[in-house]
C-alpha cells in the first residue's frame, strides 16, 4: 500500500495521470487482502490489467454513491456509520469478485496469484470433513452429552447465570459452562462443515497455527471473584495509561490523571466489571450488548461527574463543545467508545485475561490482589481529603484534553 501510494502521488503531479491511475490501482487493497505475500509491484500491475476497460464503469459506480455521501455529510457521518459505509464496502467486494472471475476466465497474466479460492466458492464436503474432523467429533460429543448435563441450580447457579460470578468452585457450574462452550464450538463446526463459513485452515496465507479452537473464546462463561478483582485493577491501570498517554501526546507533559494519586482510574475498572456482571444475560446478543454498554457506561460517567462536582466543587472532565454532549458530562463520541470498548471486553479481552489469570498460582494471585486492594483503599481514603488536582487534571475550562475520574 505504501508503494502504491507513492506511485499514485507521483502520478497526481500530472493531474490527468493521477485521475487515471486512481482507477487503475483501485483493486490493489483487495488483491493484497487475498494474497498478502504478493509483491507490491505485482499487485499494482495486476490491478492495472484487471481494471483495463473497466475504469469508466467504475467511475459511474462511484457516482451512484454520491447521494449517500452527501447524506452522510449532512448527518455528520451517522448514515455512513450505520448504513452506507457497509453498503459501499459490500458493493466493492462484490465488484472485485466479478473482476477476479473475469480475469481468471480470461487467463489474465498474474491472475494465478489470486489463490484464495475458498473466499469465492464453497469447499468440497469431503475436504471439509477431512480438514475439520475435530468439529465432527465435537458435534458428536455435544449430541451425546446433551441429555446428561443440566443447568446449575441453587445460589451458585443463579449467580453464575445472571451475573457471571463464581464465588467458589462449583462442579455443576463448571460442567455446564464447559458444555455451553462445546455447544458454541459445535454450532461453529456445523456451519464450517456446511460450507457456511470461510474455512481458515484451507487458507493459503501462512499462519503459525491454523488448528485453532473451532469455537474460539467462550464469552458466555462466568468469572471467579478473584479474577474479577484482578480484571478491575487491570482495566483501571490500562485506563490510567491511556489517559496519561493522551495528555503526553497532546501537551508533551506527564500528568497523573484522575482523583486518586495511584496509577489507576476506577471509572474504567468499574465500567469494565459492570459490563461483565450487569449485562451478563445480553452476551448472546451483540447489538443489545452494545446499546446496553453505551447506556450503562454513560450513566456511570454522568453520575460520577455530578458526584465529584457536588462533593469536591470542581470537574475532572468537561465535554462542553463536544458533539451531542449532555451538560458537559457525557458526549456522543465517548458513548460510542464505551459501546465498542464494551464489546471488546465481553467477547475478547475478558475471556483472554481469564485464561491467563487461571494459569497463575491462585495463592500468589490472591496475595497480589490483596496488596492491590489495600493500596487502592488507602489511596481512596487519602484522596477523599486530598484529591489529585492541578494542571491537566481539573482545569477543564482551559484544557482541551478530556479527563476522567
Amino acid at each position: 500500500m505504501f508503494v502504491k501510494n507513492v506511485f499514485l502521488t507521483l502520478w497526481w503531479l500530472t493531474i490527468v495521470g493521477g485521475i487515471i491511475k486512481t482507477f487503475s490501482y483501485m483493486l490493489v487493497p483487495f488483491i493484497i487482502a487475498e494474497n498478502p505475500s504478493i509483491k507490491a509491484c505485482d499487485a499494482i500491475t495486476l490491478s492495472r490489467r484487471m481494471m483495463r476497460g473497466h475504469k469508466w464503469e467504475c467511475f459511474v459506480a462511484i457516482l451512484t454513491f454520491l447521494g449517500w455521501d452527501i447524506l452522510s455529510i449532512c448527518t455528520l457521518g451517522l448514515t455512513g456509520i450505520f448504513y452506507s459505509n457497509g453498503y459501499k464496502a459490500s458493493f466493492w467486494a462484490e465488484y472485485y469478485t466479478y473482476l477476479r472471475g473475469t480475469a481468471k476466465q480470461a487467463g489474465l497474466q498474474g491472475a494465478e496469484q489470486l489463490n484464495d479460492t475458498f473466499l469465492f466458492e464453497k469447499a468440497p464436503a469431503d475436504l471439509l470433513e477431512r480438514t475439520y474432523a475435530d468439529a465432527r467429533t465435537a458435534i458428536s460429543e455435544v449430541d451425546a452429552q446433551g441429555e446428561t448435563v443440566s443447568a446449575p441450580k441453587g445460589f451458585a447457579g443463579w449467580l453464575a447465570d445472571w451475573f457471571g460470578i463464581r464465588i467458589m468452585r462449583s462442579k455443576q457450574v463448571s460442567a455446564w459452562e464447559d458444555y455451553q462452550g462445546k455447544m458454541h464450538a459445535s454450532k461453529t463446526g456445523r456451519a464450517l462443515l456446511a460450507a457456511q463459513m470461510y474455512p481458515v485452515r484451507l487458507s493459503p496465507i501462512p499462519m503459525k497455527d491454523k488448528n485453532i479452537n473451532i469455537g474460539g473464546l467462550n464469552a458466555a462463561r462466568s468469572y471467579s471473584l478473584l479474577n474479577l478483582i484482578m480484571m478491575f485493577f487491570i482495566f483501571c491501570i490500562i485506563g490510567w495509561v491511556w489517559e496519561v498517554a493522551l495528555c503526553f501526546i497532546d501537551e508533551g507533559v506527564f500528568v497523573n490523571r484522575g482523583t486518586l494519586h495511584g496509577p489507576w482510574l476506577p471509572i474504567y475498572g468499574t465500567g469494565g466489571v459492570f459490563i461483565l456482571i450487569v449485562l451478563k444475560k445480553l452476551r448472546k446478543h451483540p447489538v443489545a450488548e452494545f446499546v446496553a454498554a453505551v447506556a450503562l457506561c454513560g450513566t456511570l460517567e454522568y453520575i460520577s461527574s455530578w458526584h465529584l462536582e457536588m462533593t469536591k466543587g470542581q470537574r475532572w472532565w468537561d465535554y462542553t463543545g463536544y458533539f451531542l454532549n449532555v451538560n458537559g458530562r457525557i458526549c456522543a463520541e465517548g458513548l460510542l467508545v464505551f459501546g465498542l470498548g464494551g464489546l471488546a471486553i465481553v467477547y475478547l479481552v475478558a475471556p483472554t485475561l481469564n485464561q491467563l489469570l487461571d494459569r497463575i498460582n491462585r495463592k500468589a494471585l490472591l496475595c497480589v490482589a490483596l496488596v492491590l486492594l489495600v493500596s487502592y483503599i488507602g489511596d481512596q481514603v487519602y484522596s477523599a481529603q486530598h484529591p489529585n488536582s492541578g494542571h491537566g487534571i481539573t482545569d477543564t475550562g482551559s484544557s482541551s484534553v478530556e479527563v476522567r475520574q
